[in-house]
């Protein structure tokens, strides 16, 4: 067990720190339990007292200076597990999902660019690696979003929960389309109810739609009269001619067909995603993604011909049976199509999915380390780059796959000048408003005065969600405001 103890503290509560004491335990043992004790009396009045103990050896036993700040607090635990186990973690003492947040705060501030490179490494610990991407990354989201009026501005994003199978890694909220096929013009209905009092109350704010991303899922599950539908009723309510970028993610290559490319192009979509994840058969038939490498070609090729140039791609790091040669044999395939924009993502591997039970029940024995995890992001992103692709966009997610390091991955990204997804950069740096539709849909309420967001959460479950609509549409009332 990693043991922590510190001062009880009005200004730094035990809640203030649990999150990020126990990511940097996590970090550098990630099979241990994490226990976080506060106490009331220390010898020492001042400053910050801290105790760490690992199994119970005391591996930090230390006062932070009366000016701490929760930054120089994490420093000195994080130093004090460097000390003990002769690691650093790549991400330094960052424990967040938005690690390109910070240098993008500081550019947003004027700082100069040596200046946010020298703190990235000095004040945040981070590998110099790991200071290059967050600091190109910021530097990409500055550069496109600077001009915009975030303010007065809001993106919409719509969820459609179905796919034509669930894969073995999803934990998404998602559902087989076969089974719910009879309730899903049901939920479009609700989704069109929502989606009306939604552009009603925005209209009324007077925001302005800046993006729309339509998500799921899979979207393009839905037949081909289904997604006329979804699109005919964004033309009804909203006012599509103003928007800066719709994409959809098509995703699925069983789930395309010339007719519904056809119907979104004619919708005006910017931009679609068809997502391979790998381009290994063996891989996609473990997985049960239920399509073969040559359909992701045959499709992406007929998207292509139909008048769709940008097109988004996403490949995973870490799945099972994969090695080098397998993943670099994705990226070099993915560059005979040549995409528009690719998404690197590490496997995520949550407790929802088939992918983690099976885990438990082989021991993780069929899943890569963590070493040869960061060997595959170092070489996707040197590769990516060399074929014209810069990263844009990038966030870190809990439950990674590997046995250690794992709070330190990250999904990254690339995209070639003026192909970037605005909605992507939007809602990591919380620039603006995100209203969700449909189950499961989280929507971020920015409160530019006060530099602070609300979320309103919509129910995962599509019974749920289509017999609590009004419900769903009375908590997005409470938003706009």
């Amino acid at each position: 067990m990693v043991q922590y103890e510190i001062k009880k503290n009005k200004a730094f509560p035990a809640g203030e720190f649990s999150y990020d004491l126990r990511s940097l335990a996590q970090g550098f043992y990630p099979e241990l339990a994490c226990q976080i004790l506060e106490r009331e009396e220390w010898a020492e009045d001042r400053g910050f007292p801290i105790k760490c103990m690992v199994d119970g050896c005391v591996i930090l036993d230390d006062t932070v200076p009366e000016d701490y700040t929760k930054n120089s607090v994490k420093a000195k635990v994080y130093q004090a597990f460097v000390k003990k186990t002769g690691r650093e973690l790549p991400w330094g003492i960052l424990t967040g999902i938005r690690p390109a947040k910070i240098p993008f705060r500081m550019m947003r501030d004027g700082m100069r660019r040596e200046d946010i490179l020298i703190s990235l490494r000095e004040d945040y610990l981070l590998s110099w690696g790991k200071v290059k991407l967050a600091y190109d990354v910021a530097a990409k989201e500055y550069e496109l979003t600077r001009e915009f009026d975030h303010r007065n501005s809001y993106n919409l994003y719509v969820g459609i929960p179905f796919c034509p199978s669930i894969c073995q890694y999803c934990s998404f909220s998602s559902y087989d389309y076969e089974i719910y096929k009879d309730k899903v013009d049901s939920y479009l209905q609700a989704l069109k109810k929502e989606i009306a009092v939604m552009a009603e109350m925005a209209a009324r704010e007077q925001k302005r739609l800046q993006t729309i991303y339509i998500g799921g899922g899979t979207p393009t599950s839905l037949n081909e009269g289904q997604l006329q539908f979804l699109m005919d009723m964004l033309y009804q309510y909203l006012p599509m001619a103003e928007i800066a970028e719709f994409t959809v993610e098509a995703g699925r290559p069983d789930s395309i067909s010339e007719e519904k490319l056809r119907i979104l192009k004619k919708a005006g979509v910017t931009r679609i995603s068809i997502n391979p994840q790998s381009m290994k058969q063996g891989t996609l038939d473990l997985l049960g993604r239920r399509h073969s490498v040559a359909q992701v070609k045959k499709v992406f090729r007929l998207a292509r011909k139909l008048g769709f140039d940008n097109i988004n791609m996403d490949v995973i790091i870490g799945l099972p049976e994969e090695d080098e040669v397998d993943f670099t044999g994705t990226v070099m395939q993915l560059h005979e199509l040549d995409p528009d924009s690719v998404t690197v993502h590490t496997l995520v591997i949550k407790r929802a999915s088939r992918m983690r039970r099976e885990q438990f029940e082989q021991g993780g024995a069929m899943y890569p380390e963590d070493t040869l995890i960061s060997v595959l992001q170092r070489t996707s992103g040197e590769m990516l780059r060399s074929y014209g692709y810069e990263p844009y966009y990038m966030y870190r997610q809990k439950n990674k796959a590997g046995s250690s390091y794992n709070t330190n991955q990250e999904n990254v990204a690339y995209a070639r000048a003026g192909k970037e997804c605005l909605y992507n950069i939007f809602i990591m740096e919380e620039l603006e408003t995100i209203v969700a539709v449909g189950s499961g849909g989280s929507t971020k309420y920015v409160i530019h005065d006060e530099d602070r967001m609300e979320r309103i959460e919509n129910v995962k479950s599509v019974d749920d969600y289509i017999s609590r609509i009004d419900e769903m549409i009375e908590r997005k009332k409470q938003l706009w405001h």
